[in-house]
Formats: structure tokens, C-alpha cells, sequence
């Protein structure tokens, strides 16, 4: 698939790859000194992120539209308690289990 691709629509993806592990890196760091939240939060977001990417290669499944939503969905409620979001984040573990058997 990559090798039929054009030098332009790999330098875009190229891009949005570096984008993301920058992202995931300088979270890393900041990571030290912020928030205990924002770890599962930005983590929850980089998957967000990468399933743009993987659709952008043609990738794209029902499955990871099905957790890209939810996280859309649900990422917001860090903000308003730790109670809501921990729910949030096992509720998210949960939906993965059926996902993982529907390899399609």
C-alpha cells in the first residue's frame, strides 16, 4: 500500500506522524510535574490522533471509529471529576473487549 503511494501523500503522513510522537514525547515530560489526569487524558488523545492518521492510509474500520467516538465522547469529563473520568476510562477498557473479537 505505502509503495503506490506519492511522494506528496507520504510526506503528509510523514508529518502527521511526527506530530503525534512529538506530542507523545513533550507529554511525556510535562507529565512530571503536571496533573495525574492528564497522563490517561493525553494518552486517550494520542489514540484519538492516530486513528486520523490510520484512516488518512486508508486504514479505517468500524472498530476504531467505534473507540475514536467514545473517547470524543467522553474526554471531557476530566474536567469534571476524577470520579467521572476513571468511570470513563474503565467504561472505554470495557467497550474493547467485544471490539477485540470483530477483527473487521
Amino acid at each position: 500500500m505505502c509503495g503506490s503511494m506519492d511522494t506528496h501523500k507520504k510526506d503528509e503522513l510523514e508529518q502527521e506522524f511526527f506530530e503525534l510522537i512529538c506530542y507523545m514525547v513533550t507529554s511525556a515530560r510535562n507529565l512530571i510535574q503536571e496533573n495525574k489526569l492528564y497522563g490517561p487524558l493525553r494518552l486517550i488523545d494520542a489514540v484519538s490522533r492516530l486513528v486520523d492518521v490510520l484512516e488518512k492510509l486508508d486504514l479505517k474500520s468500524p472498530r476504531l471509529e467505534v473507540i475514536q467516538g467514545r473517547i470524543k465522547d467522553g474526554e471531557d469529563t476530566v474536567m469534571e471529576s476524577e470520579e467521572k473520568f476513571t468511570a470513563f476510562l474503565e467504561n472505554l477498557v470495557m467497550d474493547l473487549v467485544p471490539l477485540m473479537q470483530d477483527r473487521k
